[in-house]
């Protein structure tokens, strides 16, 4: 299985097609995962498993913001709050 990293630069429209299908509520911080490179640097990636291929895509507010328009998702709303759950 190939494995590569991807910088949200250069996530095409049909990675993002696959992060929605996988990550369909929105990628939250428990969904990502914290590298530190060789220099010291730490990043954050999400993990996206293809059939042939594991991406770790590193994620900032520019490929967040390009997901949620996808998915409707937007920051700082509530995403409980539809009117269909309980609150307590």
């Amino acid at each position: 299985m190939k494995r590569v990293i991807k910088d949200f630069k250069s996530v095409g429209t049909e990675l993002i097609q696959q992060l929605i299908k996988t990550f369909p509520d929105g990628i939250y911080e428990d969904d990502l995962i914290s590298i530190t490179k060789p220099n010291g640097d730490k990043i954050n990636v999400v993990e996206l498993r293809t059939e042939d291929t594991i991406y770790l895509i590193k994620m900032n507010q520019e490929l967040q913001a390009r997901i949620d328009s996808f998915t409707g998702d937007f920051e700082g709303l509530d995403p409980y709050s539809d009117g269909y759950r309980e609150t307590s």
